[in-house]
């Protein structure tokens, strides 16, 4: 198995140190050699790199995600349905926006970023702080930085990204016939 695999963490301390542009690029573009179905590519993603408009993101998170707050970078993955690349009847956009954002996940760890996905915020919010149009779908907002200490967590996360990363056995999951 690919090491950047198994390197793959979602931590949440990070330094404040910027990400360069080159670095940026190829997370984008990681994202884009995703596969998709049809080759529709629906996700797009909003770059979010400036203090202020860091912190108006900020303001759209829920409560647990304060430690958030210190990446330098977030990327906002967006989708509009009407995209989508029906095949017989299923809709596809979330699978391929998933493997977008896998992508993204593997690509940051190659470059010795922490990258943590994450749900807790509020759509409608995140659309009016970035004058999002209505027919699009926030998928996730992925928050991305070089690693920091722990110590600049609270108890509770710091315990959190302290846990051993563990998977489910494979025969807990997985049927052969």
């Amino acid at each position: 198995m690919l090491d950047v695999i198994k390197d793959r963490a979602s931590l949440r301390a990070y330094r404040p140190d910027p990400v360069p542009s080159s670095v940026i690029t190829e997370l984008l573009e990681a994202m884009g050699w995703a596969p998709s179905a049809r080759n529709r590519q629906p996700w797009q993603a909003l770059v979010v790199q400036q203090p202020e408009a860091l912190a108006r993101l900020h303001q759209t998170l829920a409560a647990g995600n304060e430690w958030a707050v210190k990446a330098p970078l977030a990327i906002v993955v967006l989708a509009n349905p009407a995209d989508d690349a029906i095949v017989d009847g299923k809709p596809y956009y979330l699978f391929d926006c998933g493997l977008a954002v896998q992508n993204l996940l593997l690509q940051a760890t190659a470059a010795h970023l922490c990258s943590h996905p994450t749900l807790g915020w509020d759509e409608q919010a995140i659309k009016t702080a970035f004058a999002i149009d209505d027919a699009l779908r926030v998928l996730c907002v992925v928050f991305l930085g070089y690693p920091g200490s722990s110590d600049s967590l609270d108890e509770a996360t710091r315990a959190k990204d302290a846990l051993p990363r563990q998977r489910k056995p494979l025969e807990s999951w997985v049927r052969y016939l």
